[in-house]
This record gives C-alpha cells, structure tokens and sequence, in this order.
C-alpha cells in the first residue's frame, strides 16, 4: 500500500469516526425539544444505541469478508436516510425508525472505523492511533452539539439535520471513490474459529467493561441535559453544560495520544475512571453553574480512554479477525448500553448513581481482563 493511499485510508477513518460523533450525540441536543412524554423519551434514547448494537453486531464479519468499502457506503446511506428522515417528521413512529437507521449507521462507522485503525498500526502506536481516532469522534460530537446550542434560538433543529445529511451524502462519495484494504477473509470466516475466539474469557471480560464504558456515554451523551432541566436549569444551559462532556472528551485525548506511548493501558483507564468519578461527584453536588460545567467537563474527561485502551489490547490480540472481535466486543458493549438507558429512563433522578455504580463495575472487570494477558503478548510489535 503507497503512502499516499495509506494516507486517504486514515482520512476516511477519521471522516467516519466525525460523523459517528455526530450522529451519537444529536439525539441528546434535540430531545427535549421533541415535545415527547418521559416514556417515549426513554424509548426513543433506547433506540439509538440499539440501532449502534444492530450496527455492531454485523459490521466485523462484513469488513473481514468483504472489505471496508460496502461496508462504509452503506453506512453513510443509512445515516443520510436516518438525518432527513428526522428532519422532516413530526411522527413518533417515523422518529423511532430514524434513530435505529442512525443509530445502525453509527455502530458501523464506529466499529469499521476502529478496525482500520487497529489493521493500519502496530505495537503501542496502535493504541496511540486509536486515540487521535476518538479525538475526532469529540471534535465530531462538539461540532453538532456547539451547533445545535448556538442555534437553539435561531434555526430551527429540522434544518440543521437536513443540512447534515448533505455533508454525510458528500462523505459517502469520498468513501466511493476511495481504494480500501483488501478483505481478510475472501474464502469465507470459519464458523469454528469465531466460536473458539468468542469463547475465550480475555474477550469475554474486556466485552463486559466496555459495556459499562458504552452504558456511561451513551448516559452522558443522552440523559445530561435532560437531567439538569429536572433540577432546574433552562433549557439553553442544559445544552451548554452537555457542551462540556465532548470537550473533556477531547482534552483528555489528545494528551493520551502521546501518554499512551509510554504509559500502560491498565494505568491510563484507572486514572481517567477516578477523574471520571470526581466529575460525578461534582455533577452531583453542584449548585452553581460552574461547578456543573466542572462536572461535566470531567465526566468527559474521565471517559476518553476506555474504549481506544481496550480496543488497542483487543486488535493486538486478535489480529487476525480484528474486525469481528471488535464486532463481539462491541454487540456486548451496547447491550449493557442499552440497558442502562433503560434503567436510568426509568428511574427519574438516578442518572449519576447509575454512572458511580457503572464505573466500580467497569474497573473490577477490567482489572479482571488485564490479569488474563501475558504483558509480551500485548505489546509485541
């Protein structure tokens, strides 16, 4: 592969993990604004990430077999669909139905976009690789939800996603036209080994901390805004504090791209758990505007390693069928996802005790998994 088609490869990871940030956080900027009753809220911010589950259950063995191409166009097509289908309803039914497209497109993009990095890279600059990935899923979520504050007032939310369907249309061509790695598996995926993979407890493991991971975004993503306008804040500055949890996202990564050459994936998600928890903490107990941006800004920061640590650990591992053990990883990481949508829909109030209790569990299993690896066959170059 020549430099300059190595470089286009990483542009079209980077273009596809923008848009999954996009796409992951718009429902959280548009669900109040949806004139919904909580049950429906609640249905509807469980869509998405099982519409994210569904993406991620079937992305891996389509890349390992097909290639990433057809994999990348039909996810954009989804997510266009899903963005003016959105923009222009104002039926329950048609919004459930747009957020499950989105939501598919997401686990997709997310997933394909992950494995390319990991196939592209080697040793510790995979981990590395991995974050500067989930700095432009920040930038990603920052873009819609900086967007959807600053227009709160001005423009109608309609336009806006109708405007981001033709960017995501225009994405889709880039990928068309893009020459992509050959698919690893052409002869077809021996069900047998799939089996024997998904049966080992390192997967296992590392799969079930990162569902508590998923459930925390997703939460935050989600349920911060909601949850500061039950306690009391206006709806614009809801949306400003949410702003935060993207932006502490994208600190936090950026300084891990180079912490993480030199540093150990076990030590790097502890810390960035405990900063996590203090954000909570601080959410919690907030009772003035800049104590909540704190808050969140530390929540933020607090989430950005789990997932590029893991999957770092994870692609060395399986390097061999890395999409579709990124695939497993992540169908579990979103089921339990899913579930916590559930519970904190249903529980009015819980939103930072579900995320305090998400965390303990999150570092007991991945303390748990780490135990499982010999430290050589992790960073083997």
């Amino acid at each position: 592969m020549t430099q300059k088609t190595n470089v286009k490869i990483i542009i079209a990871a980077q273009i596809g993990i923008f848009f999954f940030g996009v796409v992951f956080f718009v429902l959280g900027t548009i669900l109040n604004a949806l004139g919904l009753t909580p049950a429906q809220s609640s249905t509807l911010a469980s869509s998405l990430p099982l519409g994210v589950l569904i993406g991620s259950l079937v992305f891996g063995p389509i890349i390992d077999r097909y290639g990433y191409k057809i994999l990348l166009v039909g996810a954009s097509a989804m997510g266009v669909v899903g963005l003016e289908i959105l923009a222009f309803t104002n039926s329950f039914g048609a919004m459930v139905a747009a957020i499950l497209l989105i939501g598919t497109c997401g686990g997709m993009l997310n997933g394909s976009t992950s494995a390319l990095i990991s196939d592209s890279s080697e040793g510790k600059a995979r981990t590395s690789n991995l974050f500067v990935l989930g700095l432009v899923y920040c930038i990603g979520a920052i873009v819609i939800t900086l967007i959807m504050t600053l227009l709160y007032d001005v423009v109608d939310y309609h336009k806006v996603l109708m405007v981001m369907g033709f960017f995501m249309a225009a994405a889709m061509l880039f990928f068309i036209v893009t020459k992509f790695p050959e698919a690893k598996c052409k002869q077809g995926i021996s069900f047998r080994s799939v089996i024997k993979m998904i049966k080992e407890p390192t997967l296992i493991i590392f799969s079930l901390a990162l569902a508590f991971q998923s459930g925390l975004e997703a939460l935050a993503a989600t349920w911060t805004s909601n949850y500061l306008e039950g306690i009391g804040y206006v709806g614009k500055m809801a949306l400003m504090a949410s702003i935060f949890i993207p932006v502490g996202l994208a600190i936090s990564r950026a300084s891990l791209i180079g912490i993480s050459r030199k540093a150990s994936s076990k030590s790097i998600v502890l810390i960035s758990m405990a900063i996590a928890t203090v954000g909570i903490i601080c959410f919690l107990f907030a009772d003035n505007i800049v104590m909540t941006f704190i808050g969140t800004t530390l929540i933020g920061m607090g989430l950005a390693a789990t997932f590029p640590a893991t999957f770092g650990i994870l692609g060395e591992k399986y390097s061999e069928m890395s999409g579709t053990a990124f695939s497993f990883a992540l169908t579990i990481a979103l089921t339990g996802n899913i579930l916590l949508n559930v519970l904190v829909g249903a529980l009015e109030g819980s939103l930072p005790y579900v995320m305090l209790g998400s965390i303990v569990l999150l570092v007991v299993l991945f303390l748990i998994g780490c135990s499982t690896i010999k430290p050589e066959k992790v960073t083997r170059k």
